[in-house]
């Protein structure tokens, strides 16, 4: 298998393992003892998957235009007032949330990094076939076609292959809770400055070499064409 099976748009290793970093990073998070950190990494780091993404495309659009696969659904006014309703409840539930979120990690860690491949992939794709549009509906649909077509896939296999290559790695694990705790204190708008060093460099590049297997890359089609799919039904409707 070579890069261009798992960007599916021919670009070079580096782009794909900038979006596993960036998976290891968010996933790290959950490590973290502080209410509402996940989210926030979380955002930045899908954040920083697109702006890389865009970046490598040289895609025209902008940053700004793809916030549907980054913020809040609802825009800041909804997400803030979402989440002052919320943050009692939360603040309640995030002793046990976090325990579970850190008794978990064995699958969510891996989910959390094959979805930001998956995010990736479909930004690069379609930056790179000229499908990519500044449209706010278009790009909605995008989204929604993506949650669609995450949602009926099942990535055990890739799954258990990033696990192995963790497994393998060593120091990630406390080199990506840092590095998410950084992304916490400082978030920055561009979404361009996720650092990696040499821990966490090593498990991106492990897991990079694990996806390389003929059996991953047809799931990664059978993705693509799922989104394909979704996605035009939902342009038919609109």
């Amino acid at each position: 298998m070579n890069d261009n099976e798992l960007t599916s748009a021919g670009d070079d290793s580096w782009l794909v393992q900038q979006w596993i970093v960036a998976g290891i990073v968010s996933a790290s998070a959950r490590f973290i003892p502080v209410p509402f950190v996940d989210e926030i990494v979380r955002q930045q780091c899908r954040r920083f998957v697109v702006a890389r993404t865009l970046a490598a495309s040289q895609s025209v659009v902008s940053l700004d235009d793809m916030k549907p696969f980054y913020a809040d659904a609802d825009g800041c006014l909804g997400g803030c007032v979402g989440t002052l309703v919320k943050a009692p409840l939360k603040l309640l539930l995030f002793p046990i949330r976090k325990l579970a979120a850190i008794v978990t990690s064995i699958r969510g860690v891996p989910l959390e990094v094959t979805r930001m491949i998956l995010l990736g992939r479909t930004i690069d794709r379609h930056a790179k076939s000229g499908q990519l549009v500044s449209d706010e509906t278009y790009v909605r649909s995008l989204r929604m076609a993506f949650d669609e077509a995450s949602a009926r896939m099942d990535f055990r296999v890739v799954h258990a292959a990033i696990r192995d290559a963790l497994r393998a790695a060593k120091g990630w694990k406390s080199s990506a809770t840092a590095q998410a705790a950084e992304v916490a204190k400082r978030p920055t708008r561009d979404g361009n400055d996720l650092h990696a060093n040499d821990d966490i460099k090593s498990g991106a590049e492990k897991i990079q070499l694990a996806l390389y297997r003929p059996m991953i890359a047809q799931l990664f089609a059978d993705f693509d064409r799922r989104f394909d799919q979704s996605l035009a039904e939902k342009r038919q409707q609109t």
